[in-house]
């Protein structure tokens, strides 16, 4: 006959159902909220790029069916959206109201570039849209308020603002991990491309000869710095001449204006 186990080496494996305590809050899966969602989303376009984002690649991610990310969000644009207006976000839009305005305009182009290239694949879907959320507004606002400033027109200073606004967009476009940066990064293979600009025929191609090496480097910092000097000392040509133009209409109209007539008695 066989022997009974003592209940207390009663293997808890073999235990039945009712006996197993429920699991506690450590076993339960987070709450889906919009913010864990947007924040799969944006790694998600890190890691793979923007075309990986679909719903259900994200609602795999999360564990979840694709039924319930429509909770949070109605559809993929939207969804873009949001992660874009997030990523703006980080865009410190408070700048010292002191400055000139060619600086201001400067310091939230530096940061906004920043912070595209801290987030791979943003600036490409940024490029294709045209959020309209709290913070991308609030970027919108931070650079026309000092464009503004300068006394541009105002339809020149719409203008001012896509010019800036599309130039570091741009830029940022350019990953700082692309193979062209890549190779002027690393010293050995910037130096064997010197080498074959200069073997170049130099009747064929004069100038590469003698300036390609001044132009593949390592300065990628620098180069943007240089082209966004040169934009805005634009923008200032752009600006005394406009009001150089309306000093000289008032002073015409003052001219044209008829003068008081004065009568003695």
């Amino acid at each position: 006959m066989a022997q009974r186990r003592p209940a207390n080496a009663e293997d808890a494996g073999s235990r039945p159902l009712w006996f197993i305590p429920p699991a506690g809050d450590e076993h339960r899966r987070p709450a889906l909220t919009r913010e864990h969602v947007v924040a799969e989303a944006l790694a998600v376009i890190g890691a793979d790029g923007v075309d990986a984002l679909t719903m259900r690649a994200l609602a795999t991610r999360l564990g979840v069916v694709p039924g319930a990310l429509y909770r949070h969000v109605r559809n993929k644009e939207q969804l873009r959206d949001l992660v874009l207006d997030g990523v703006l976000a980080e865009v410190d839009c408070q700048v010292d109201h002191r400055l000139a305005w060619s600086k201001r305009v400067k310091v939230l182009a530096h940061r906004l570039r920043t912070v595209l290239e801290n987030h791979p694949g943003i600036a490409g879907l940024l490029k294709t849209r045209d959020p309209l959320g709290p913070h991308s507004l609030a970027l919108a606002e931070a650079f026309l308020a000092p464009l503004h400033a300068a006394g541009l027109p105002e339809r020149e200073t719409g203008l001012a603002f896509s010019l800036v606004y599309d130039y570091t967009l741009g830029f940022a476009l350019s990953s700082p991990n692309s193979v062209n940066e890549q190779r002027v990064q690393d010293t050995e293979t910037r130096n064997k491309l010197h080498a074959f600009l200069r073997s170049l025929p130099a009747d064929r191609f004069p100038t590469l000869v003698a300036l390609g090496e001044h132009v593949w480097l390592d300065n990628r910092d620098e180069r943007f710095a240089a082209g966004l000097d040169t934009l805005v000392a634009g923008l200032e040509t752009a600006a005394r001449a406009g009001a150089m133009a309306a000093g000289i209409r008032s002073a015409d109209q003052n001219r044209a204006a008829p003068q008081p007539t004065h009568h003695t008695r």
